[in-house]
């Protein structure tokens, strides 16, 4: 079961990240600003993604999470190879909406299943084995987004990325078995959305975190978005001469730099953050709000040297380092915030912070940071005013570690709270 829904949770990051390696030939194409190119990697997704998320999820923890899970990779697989098939802004603008409400009910359903089918102490490194679906996920439509887009066009490179999940989405439907939800108390069950909102949000501690999560995506979405513009536009003769080296275009040198140093930093991140979350959380319930807390801060470290030095070769080996410390929440973030909701909201509480996440980070990261972009590049030319923008928008790190230290003050008390009452 980890198994495949790991595979599915790489193929949404796939489906949703491979738009950025294919945003200069998109931009070209389809004669795109870069505030466009921000709206179709961040904001146009997120926009359907963050709110369906909400009844998806709540549905979900009062259903069978196998269904929704195996149907929404369906969905969204469609949507992103009918990507391909786009002519203008607004076309690609209502596909990928498309793509966001299929994957708003991936990643939460997957997780509460993960939850219900291990005891606590080995959840937080279950979890970030799913994890390491992402940074794999996003290598893949990468490498080969980079790849595909000079042999066959950024068109026939959406459809193969679509193709996949149609397979995954079948064998999800027809192999997994949703375990059966924890025990609820006497009414909880039933309980509504409203409630469950209600409920969550008054727990500062959860908001804490939900929102030190959606700070640190504010980094990571918004400069994955144009990282492949930035050296590009930044870094083309170096590109090109590696290139001539390894028989790849400056395209394909950029996905495979990305995609390689992504995959390996950010899926070690996964598992050693998961490993520490369950030996540190078993001794003090603070590591899982102060593991996150020091990758948000080493990872902003990261992302800054990795747009600040010269050379492209030396960019994209330190991505693997900004990748491992960006990944260390996945395991203990995403278990504090499921011991923090109860038995029966672990969907839900999910769902909320990937709202936080989609409207802060996926929407408005690339977004503004594009806009920045766009008013840095009369002054400053266009490759240097969009290395300003995304350090101006790396400045979300730090809010993020201060969210996540804040939350580590209160979440023992917290958590033991929710537990005694559920």
């Amino acid at each position: 079961m980890v198994g495949l829904l790991t595979v599915g949770f790489g193929l949404n990051l796939l489906d949703r990240q491979i738009i950025n390696i294919l945003a200069e030939p998109i931009k070209r194409d389809l004669g795109l600003a870069d505030w466009q190119l921000g709206a179709l990697s961040g904001l146009s997704f997120a926009l359907l993604y963050s709110v369906a998320a909400l009844p998806i999820a709540r549905f979900a923890d009062r259903s069978n999470r196998v269904h929704v899970v195996g149907v929404a990779i369906l969905v969204w697989s469609f949507f992103t190879a009918a990507c391909g098939a786009a002519s203008n802004f607004l076309q690609m603008l209502v596909l990928r909406l498309g793509v966001g409400i299929g994957e708003a009910g991936g990643a939460p359903p997957s997780q509460s299943l993960i939850a219900d089918r291990f005891p606590p102490h080995k959840r937080s490194g279950a979890l970030a084995i799913f994890a390491i679906g992402a940074p794999i996920g996003a290598a893949v439509g990468l490498i080969a987004g980079g790849m595909l887009e000079g042999l066959i066009g950024w068109r026939w490179t959406m459809v193969c990325a679509g193709v996949p999940g149609l397979l995954i989405g079948a064998l999800v439907l027809t192999t997994l078995r949703d375990p059966g939800h924890s025990a609820p108390r006497e009414g909880e069950a039933v309980s509504s959305l409203f409630v469950a909102l209600v409920m969550l949000l008054s727990r500062r501690t959860f908001l804490l975190m939900a929102l030190g999560s959606a700070l640190l995506s504010f980094c990571n979405y918004g400069a994955m978005a144009f990282a492949g513009s930035y050296y590009l536009r930044n870094h083309m003769a170096e590109l090109t001469q590696i290139g001539a080296m390894i028989g790849q275009t400056p395209l394909g040198v950029i996905g495979l730099g990305l995609g390689l140093f992504g995959a390996a930093g950010g899926a070690l991140g996964a598992l050693v953050g998961g490993r520490l979350g369950d030996r540190l959380g078993t001794h003090s319930l603070r590591a899982l709000a102060l593991i996150p807390a020091a990758g948000s801060l080493l990872g902003t470290i990261s992302y800054v040297a990795m747009f600040s030095v010269p050379s492209a070769a030396a960019s994209l080996i330190i991505f693997a380092a900004a990748a491992f410390f960006t990944s260390l929440w996945y395991g203990p973030g995403t278990l504090a915030i499921q011991r923090l909701a109860g038995t029966r909201m672990k969907a839900t509480a999910l769902a909320v912070a990937l709202f936080l996440n989609s409207a802060i980070g996926l929407s408005l990261g690339p977004l503004l940071i594009g806009a920045a972009s766009d008013a840095l590049a009369p002054g400053l030319g266009a490759g240097e005013g969009l290395r300003i923008g995304i350090l101006i928008g790396m400045s979300g790190g730090l809010v993020s570690t201060l969210l996540y230290w804040w939350a580590s003050r209160t979440i023992t008390h917290e958590i033991h709270r929710v537990e005694e009452a559920t």
